[in-house]
């Protein structure tokens, strides 16, 4: 009996990520296409330049065609090069933004564990937090910066500020929301509040975790982009700055294409690893993810 579970749970898992996986990519595809669509006709419908304004074909002729309409790419940039700035700075970005949503994640499940496991800390800390969030994130940005200097400290600390407050609502809630009789059963045998948070509340709290993460890669990507912006040249959101202050509008909409589709990307995948955890450890395990 136990040797079928066993083999039975890993196909569960498995089936399970392969039709999450399934419907992501079929949503990656679906949303390429609206957003391609809408693109295309928001620039016909408010007649849009197109020196100012570029369409998805653009994009692609800025990055891949040596050749492009007169006004797609500066005539001193090849493709190649175009290429190699584009994902050049999508690179420096991604590990920005890494940086920045492991940071908000860890502060954010620590935050929410002394909350909930100790009150006067919750009461304490909870008018910062709603300070802190209240202030837009651009009026906060150039306080942080001079307190962190401008380097990459500075552009993980804003990512992670982006990911830690929704995180931290959504992770509070789960802890929260555990079931009082397995928590009253673990005080009852003996084991301290501590142990109850071990074994009771954090697996409790998956679910939440996961949705917390998943929603938050587009924001960390939003954030390091916002800080790199402001710090200089480097990463997209610098070089977005530096287009845009050279007249490089191609350059402009390839990047912000790019950060729309790879955020797309990066939150699918987020759900294909929730699903394949969910799946396993989750208090729906074996279930269609």
């Amino acid at each position: 009996m136990t040797a079928a579970l066993d083999t039975a749970a890993p196909a569960s898992v498995a089936g399970s990520v392969l039709r999450r996986a399934g419907r992501s990519l079929v949503t990656i595809v679906v949303a390429i296409v609206v957003l391609t669509l809408l693109w295309t006709a928001l620039l016909a419908v408010f007649r849009i330049s197109t020196f100012v304004g570029k369409a998805p074909w653009d994009v692609w002729q800025y990055l891949f065609t040596e050749r492009p309409a007169r006004g797609v790419r500066p005539a001193s940039l090849t493709a190649e090069a175009a290429r190699a700035a584009t994902f050049g700075a999508l690179g420096t970005t991604l590990v920005n933004a890494a940086i920045g949503f492991v940071s908000g994640m860890v502060a954010a499940t620590v935050i929410a564990v002394a909350m909930v496991s100790w009150r006067p800390f919750e009461f304490a800390f909870l008018p910062i937090a709603i300070v802190l969030r209240s202030v837009p994130l651009v009026a906060m940005a150039p306080l942080l910066l001079l307190v962190f200097g401008q380097g990459s400290l500075s552009i993980a600390v804003i990512a992670g500020i982006v990911v830690l407050f929704p995180a931290l609502v959504n992770i509070v809630v789960g802890l929260s929301g555990a079931p009082q009789q397995a928590v009253d059963v673990v005080r009852v045998n003996g084991g301290s509040a501590a142990r109850a948070m071990l074994i009771v509340r954090i697996p409790a709290a998956l679910p939440q975790f996961l949705a917390s993460a998943r929603i938050s890669v587009p924001g960390a990507i939003v954030g390091s982009m916002l800080a790199e912006w402001l710090v200089g040249f480097e990463g997209m959101g610098g070089v977005l700055s530096n287009y845009n202050g050279t007249g490089n509008y191609g350059g402009v909409w390839t990047i912000v294409a790019l950060a729309v589709i790879v955020s797309i990307v990066l939150y699918e995948l987020m759900t294909i690893v929730e699903a394949a955890l969910l799946a396993r450890w989750g208090p729906e395990a074996g279930l269609a993810g």
